[in-house]
């Protein structure tokens, strides 16, 4: 009896740590169905994507992702082939993609804070924390 309960608290347990299916977060301030559409094609086309932070403001695209554990040591590689891709779909915006840990946890912050306001200036200032090289 003991052995069938365990098993079921350990099943029960591993099902709650499974993984919740999404591939990317999105905030948008003003939503476009068709960039939408294409957008969640490319990045659920990308094998080496973890989780994704996409976030549209007027003329501004932010990719903030994470790649798989393996795929670490070609993060150069992988957030220049996603930036080409986007930027020959969507030419008109200024596009900045990275995978870097700490611009994914500051556009969760954002995408959380559901803010619009000042939200631009906020993108500009990830653009830069991007550009930066320790």
């Amino acid at each position: 009896m003991r052995r069938i309960l365990l098993a079921v608290c350990c099943c029960v347990v591993l099902a709650g740590c499974g993984n919740t299916g999404e591939k990317f977060t999105t905030f948008y301030t003003t939503y476009d169905e068709e960039k939408a559409t294409k957008l969640e094609e490319i990045l659920n086309n990308e094998s080496n994507i973890d989780h994704a932070n996409v976030i549209f403001v007027e003329d501004r695209l932010l990719v903030a992702m994470q790649v798989k554990p393996w795929m670490r040591y070609k993060k150069q590689k992988i957030e220049e082939a996603i930036k080409e891709k986007l930027e020959k779909e969507f030419p008109k915006l200024q596009i900045t993609v990275s995978t870097d840990f700490k611009l994914h946890w500051e556009s969760a912050k954002l995408i959380d804070k559901n803010e619009e306001e000042g939200l631009s200036d906020k993108i500009e200032k990830l653009d830069k924390l991007s550009k930066e090289e320790t």
